[in-house]
Parts: C-alpha cells; sequence; structure tokens
C-alpha cells in the first residue's frame, strides 16, 4: 500500500459566503504564510493546493486580483528555503526586503529567500501560478549562483523549462508514487535547479568539484522518468529536452556502466513490478500493465522480465498475491 502524501487544499469555496473572505485571508496566513487583500472582496475567489513531498513543496495556485503580503513576523516562521514563483498566465510585481521592486512577466521565474518578508501584485482577474520550494541547504553547490539572483528574475531558459516540467509531471503524479521515488524524484528536481540557476557557467562547476556530466546524466534521466510510460520514447528526444546531443548522452550512460535502452528498460520493469504488487491492478492482465508503462513488444518485455527476474510475470504475480 502506497503511504498517502500530505496533501492540503484550500478554496474560497469551502467557506460560509457570509464571511467567506474573512474565513479564507485567516486559513491563508496560518497555512500559507501570507496576508491577502483582495481587490474586490465580494468576488475574490482563490484555489490552492499543496503537495508535501520529501525535501520538495510544490502549489498550484490560482487567485483573482489580489496584493499578497508576507510580514516580518510570517516570514520568520519560514524555513531557509528557496521559493521559486512560476506565472502560468499573468505576471505580478514584487518588492522584498533587501532587493529592489521588480515585475515577473510570464515567461520568467522569480527567485525568493522564503524567510523574506516581501509584497506581491496580481493584477489580473486571474492569476494562476506554480511554485516549488526547495531547501537552500540542497543548493549548496550553486550557492555562489543563487546568492546573486535571490529576489531577481531569471527567464525560461531551456534548463529552466525541464525544471517546471518535471516539477509539473512529479506535482500531477506524486500521490500514486512510492515513498523512495518521492524521494529520489525530489532529489532529480535539486539537480534539475542547479543546472538551470548556473547554465553557462560549466567552468565554475566543475572548479567547485560539481562534476557537471553527472549533473547532465542525472537530469537525462530525471527526463526519462517523467516521460516513463509513453511509448516510443528515445534517446534523440530526451536528450534535445536536457539541450544536449544524443551523442553526448551515450557517452553519459556509458560512463555509468550503462545505456539508455538498459535504463528505461529497467525503470518500467521496477514501475510494473509495482503496479503488479497492487491489489487493486488484479483486475488487469499482465499484457495490459506491460504496455501501460510503455513497453509495445510483448515479447521483447517477456524476455527482459525473466532475465532481470529470473521468473515470468506470471510466476510473479502468483508469487505476490501469496504473500
Amino acid at each position: 500500500m502506497i503511504k498517502p502524501l500530505p496533501v492540503i487544499s484550500l478554496s474560497t469555496e469551502n467557506f460560509d459566503p457570509c464571511n467567506r473572505v474573512q474565513a479564507f485571508e485567516a486559513a491563508a496566513a496560518a497555512i500559507c504564510k501570507l496576508a491577502i487583500e483582495p481587490e474586490t472582496p465580494d468576488t475574490y475567489a482563490s484555489s490552492t493546493t499543496i503537495k508535501i513531498l520529501p525535501g520538495v513543496v510544490t502549489a498550484r495556485t490560482s487567485h483573482s486580483a489580489s496584493v499578497t503580503t508576507r510580514t516580518r513576523a510570517m516570514a520568520a516562521d519560514e524555513g531557509d528555503n528557496l521559493l521559486i514563483h512560476i506565472p502560468l498566465n499573468h505576471g505580478f510585481s514584487m518588492a522584498q526586503t533587501g532587493g529592489a521592486a521588480v515585475e515577473c512577466k510570464l515567461g520568467e521565474v522569480y527567485l525568493d529567500p522564503n524567510e523574506v518578508a516581501g509584497r506581491a501584485v496580481f493584477q489580473a482577474a486571474r492569476s494562476d501560478l506554480f511554485y516549488v520550494s526547495i531547501p537552500r541547504a540542497a543548493l549548496a553547490q550553486s550557492a555562489r549562483a543563487l546568492n546573486g539572483r535571490l529576489r531577481q528574475t531569471m527567464p525560461v531558459s531551456p534548463q529552466w523549462r525541464m525544471f517546471i516540467r518535471y516539477a509539473q509531471s512529479l506535482d500531477a503524479e506524486a500521490e500514486v508514487l512510492a515513498p523512495e521515488e518521492r524521494a529520489q524524484y525530489s532529489a532529480h528536481l535539486y539537480e534539475l535547479a542547479q543546472i538551470a540557476l548556473t547554465a553557462g557557467d560549466t567552468a565554475r562547476l566543475e572548479a567547485q568539484g560539481r562534476g557537471v556530466r553527472a549533473a547532465r546524466l542525472s537530469a537525462v534521466k530525471a527526463g526519462i522518468d517523467a516521460h516513463l510510460t509513453e511509448p516510443g520514447l528515445s534517446l534523440a528526444v530526451i536528450a534535445a529536452a536536457a539541450g544536449i546531443s544524443e551523442r553526448y548522452a551515450r557517452a553519459l550512460f556509458a560512463e555509468d556502466q550503462t545505456t539508455f535502452r538498459d535504463y528505461l528498460t529497467r525503470r518500467r520493469m521496477q514501475l510494473f513490478r509495482r503496479m503488479l504488487a497492487d491489489q487493486g491492478q488484479d483486475h488487469r492482465s499482465i499484457s495490459d500493465l506491460a504496455m501501460a508503462v510503455g513497453f509495445g513488444d510483448l515479447s521483447w518485455f517477456n524476455k527482459c522480465f525473466r532475465q532481470i527476474y529470473g521468473e515470468t510475470p506470471s510466476e510473479s504475480r502468483a508469487r505476490l498475491s501469496h504473500r
């Protein structure tokens, strides 16, 4: 049984219309550590879903025009995290203690030291945003690059797009992942964040002993895991998404003493085995499960399964069902 993921949902629709805005504001102050000033209190609408993963917090938010303030008292309760603001349809303005007022436009991200007070203004009738919170300690190897960019915006580069897509995929799938997978994928996010923060600065990363090639391989693997169940997934597609050549990606796997095909097969097999052990999937045939995790050739699937696990999928299902 998969351990439930901590999820917090907050919506104005869940409060009594008579004191909806006031009740929502109180809840937001307690949960999100924000004071909210709606532009039009009578029609204000907002919804937020927060997912708490190992070392990572993701949030999806939609709200009417408003001003949000993180007071000094609220900021004092926050940890030393980097909160990445990602506008999805409209930009916003932000001013934090120690930084200048900036406009975060669509196509940019804002890097927020979460323990610092600040004020954000959302002027659109509806603003949709995606947030990712990561401990600053997890980005220590990129500390110089990060510290120079706090309270500022960065354009959404190919590296940031990889980070955002992976974070959104993790947010969407987190509730059905095993705890160890949540931790593994959260670590992938750390790697992708460091790559995005330091894109174009690989020489300094090498000087810090960072191991750029290892980071690139981690990013490639993260891309594979994000699209694991897609039939026909190719190294060319994954390498292009990572901003590297297919040849370079193949060399990275060789240094890791594996290949793209072997890594993809192993990850799909692991997902298949989890589904096979899930009693909620007992009504599905083995071929259906194999296709669901991305295998298009069932004879290849059966051959690989026997090579890896020393038994057939049917034998494995029978054994698992008697545990």
